[in-house]
């Protein structure tokens, strides 16, 4: 479940693959770690493929790290 903080929403990991599949119609999409950012690769219908940085955030009321939505929206918005 996606948590709201100060007005921005933040999502898992898996959360966040399902709400770029679905808002993005997305062939397919992934997350990993990489220099300390989580990167997001995908691919849209017409397979051109992407992918773009986002930074992940500890937040105390969960174990899992979370992600922005403001943040991938930015991101999708100019891959």
């Amino acid at each position: 479940m996606a948590l709201k903080l100060d007005g921005i929403y933040y999502l898992n990991r898996n959360e966040t693959i399902e709400y770029l599949m679905h808002a993005y119609d997305l062939k397919w999409c992934i997350t990993k770690w990489e220099n300390g950012k989580v990167k997001i690769s995908y691919e849209i219908q017409s397979s051109q493929r992407a992918y773009y940085y986002v930074t992940g955030y500890k937040i105390k009321s969960s174990k899992r790290v979370h992600l922005s939505k403001r943040e991938l929206d930015v991101g999708m918005c100019s891959s």
